[in-house]
């Protein structure tokens, strides 16, 4: 059992054996959506995969009670997604990779674990030339700003689970398609007697070289703090959140520090 209050801000804790949350008392009871093996079609094929059934666990619209009204009035809502650890094949887990619809982005933040963030912008004519890839490492308390026109999966390069944390708009709305009709990401990552590696899917006509980032620790403009769990932030400088239903009105240039 770990207790995830500390970095969540709320009153969690991680059952490890059961890869699900306890939630306090004064959280609203909710149950995770599952995620199945069956599910994603992102998988290169490879014989022989059939365990872990579930994948992961989507506990979405999560928070305090008295917080309700906060969150409804400023348009958000607050989910944790729970990444088991282990491979598929030799492939590191994941979740599928999703764009979105109306130009949305997302604010993820690592409650506990180790997570990469895998990034990708295509070409608005081609769905199969990538303009852009981003592979994003986060340590516990980093705050991932995912810009507009950029779609995303998470990695759980660790070898316990993935919590993290998101707010988004609560008229986001995510897309599934294009990755399950492209196989997946720009890039399969691959852990083997090799160690890590990453392959280039061949559906996509053009990938471009990843460039390789990590969060600043600080995002003023956004109020973020690696320091601070996310959560709070709805309740004392919600605005701050604005660049969630309204992100064209924002620069996203300097939410990552490119190594």
């Amino acid at each position: 059992m770990e207790d995830l209050s500390k970095t969540s801000g709320l009153e969690l804790k991680l059952d490890l054996k059961k890869h699900s949350l306890i939630l306090g008392k004064n959280l609203n009871k909710i149950k995770p959506e599952v995620r199945y093996l069956k599910e994603p079609k992102e998988i290169p094929p490879r014989k022989g995969i059939t365990a872990p059934e579930q994948l992961y666990y989507i506990y979405r619209g999560l928070r305090d009670i008295k917080d309700e009204d906060i969150i409804r009035g400023n348009k958000l809502r607050y989910d944790i997604i729970v990444i088991r650890p282990g491979k598929l094949g030799n492939e590191l887990m994941k979740t599928a990779g999703q764009n979105h619809r109306g130009g949305h982005g997302e604010l993820y933040e690592v409650v506990y674990g180790e997570a990469w963030c895998l990034l990708q912008k295509k070409d608005v004519k081609n769905s199969r030339i990538i303009e852009d890839v981003i592979l994003v490492k986060a340590a516990p308390g980093d705050k991932v700003v995912i810009p507009p026109e950029y779609g995303h999966t998470l990695i759980n390069t660790g070898k316990t689970h993935l919590v993290v944390s998101r707010w988004v708009s609560s008229e986001f709305s995510p897309e599934y398609e294009l990755y399950k009709m492209e196989g997946g990401a720009a890039y399969f990552v691959f852990e083997d007697s090799l160690g890590e590696r990453f392959e280039a899917n061949p559906y996509y006509q053009e990938v471009p070289k990843m460039r390789v980032a990590r969060p600043f620790k600080k995002i003023e403009k956004f109020g973020l703090s690696s320091s601070e769990p996310m959560y709070f932030l709805a309740r004392v400088q919600a605005r701050k959140f604005d660049f969630l239903n309204n992100p064209d009105k924002y620069d996203y240039s300097d939410v990552f520090e490119f190594l």
